[in-house]
């Protein structure tokens, strides 16, 4: 054919030999495989592994990012881990520079949602539709809820997230059916004493309640459950009497010193009414600054507060509390525990008020 065949050789830079990693896991003299681990460890040390990457990992443009999706990260780990789980999937975002770090989970444990980041949740349900159930995702935004409250909490209030961050409970609540907010824990407990001493239980019909640690965060927390489609009843004290006790625990001081004190509580008790008109306001009722007791679909209120109540109307709950504190098996202050085996076991029933507030609280879910 009068053609030739050259062959010549081509000179190639060596290439590295890749490197393969097998980690082991050593506990005392036994060294065994990953997958021999338990399940919570094996989590433990992918989230511990994506950690280091993000933390460690720097791509040639000298930028990084990380998108990680966790399906229930709460499995299989004993409490304390689950909350520092949590903690490594939040400092995953805030510590990555230009927010190039984005996390997502789906979880049924409270221990993963940050109220004060009540903005990032997606909240989904199964709501009964024409001819098969529909899932619908709720949200809120900052600006939404300051719309929702304006005239009532001021915006800047909304935007700290204090008295969100505060409500530790509130997290518990957007996995609920329907939650009852208080301004402590008593209230909570008192009803669920109720409800146990009529056979009946609360978690198991999805209700639960939130601790809002104050009557300020009564109106921030039900914005934002309402908001993510969680119904809610709000039981307070309308602390018609405060004034006077207060009046009258000065009634030693000098005079001087007395009409002070006077004028600040005279100030405290003006707050305390237009709190009071302000909360009803919202829930669509008439704007009483001193509402009676009394219990309604959506609120529970106390006319003085819920000691005097019991005081005046349910005397067996006092005596058995006693019983219970003189036994030892009861605390003398405002001690949840104690009110709620007071309710429970008082011999005789709940007076009409907390039964009326049992089955609207109860009316919620149905």
């Amino acid at each position: 054919m009068g053609r030739q065949v050259v062959v010549t050789p081509t000179v190639r830079a060596p290439r590295p030999a890749k490197t393969a990693f097998q980690v082991s896991i050593k506990d005392g003299a036994a060294e065994t495989s990953v997958s021999r681990q338990g399940h919570g460890f094996q989590r433990a040390l992918i989230i511990a592994a994506l950690k280091y990457l993000a933390d460690r990992r720097r791509p040639l443009s000298g930028s990084r990012t990380l998108c990680l999706a966790v399906e229930e990260p709460e499995l299989f780990q004993h409490p304390p881990q689950a909350r520092t789980f949590a903690k490594v999937l939040r400092d995953l975002v805030t510590s990555s520079p230009s927010g190039r770090t984005q996390v997502m989970y789906a979880t049924h444990s409270p221990v993963f949602i940050d109220p004060a980041g009540y903005h990032q949740v997606r909240r989904l349900t199964r709501d009964a539709g024409a001819e098969h159930p529909v899932t619908r995702v709720r949200q809120v935004t900052e600006d939404e809820l300051c719309r929702s409250l304006e005239g009532l909490v001021k915006a800047e209030a909304v935007r700290r997230r204090t008295g969100v961050a505060m409500a530790g409970s509130l997290a518990e609540a957007f996995f609920a059916h329907a939650a009852v907010l208080g301004e402590g824990t008593t209230d909570g407990a008192l009803l669920e004493g109720c409800a146990e001493r009529s056979q009946l239980n609360l978690g198991a019909e999805g209700i639960t309640f939130v601790d809002v640690t104050g009557r300020d965060n009564l109106l921030l927390s039900h914005a934002i459950l309402s908001a993510m489609g969680v119904p809610c009843h709000v039981v307070f004290d309308g602390d018609a009497g405060m004034e006077e006790r207060k009046r009258e625990s000065v009634q030693h001081f000098d005079e001087e010193t007395r009409r002070e004190k006077w004028a600040a509580f005279e100030q405290q008790a003006r707050k305390i009414s237009g709190s009071n008109a302000d909360l009803l306001g919202y829930l669509g009722e008439s704007r009483s600054p001193w509402p009676a007791t009394g219990s309604a679909s959506a609120y529970t209120v106390f006319e003085d507060n819920l000691e005097t109540y019991l005081g005046e109307s349910w005397p067996s709950w006092g005596e058995r509390k006693q019983q219970l504190i003189d036994a030892g098996e009861g605390a003398s202050d405002k001690n949840a525990a104690t009110y709620r085996e007071a309710a429970r076991t008082a011999h005789s029933d709940p007076p009409y008020v907390l039964q009326a507030m049992l089955e609207n609280v109860r009316a919620m879910v149905r």
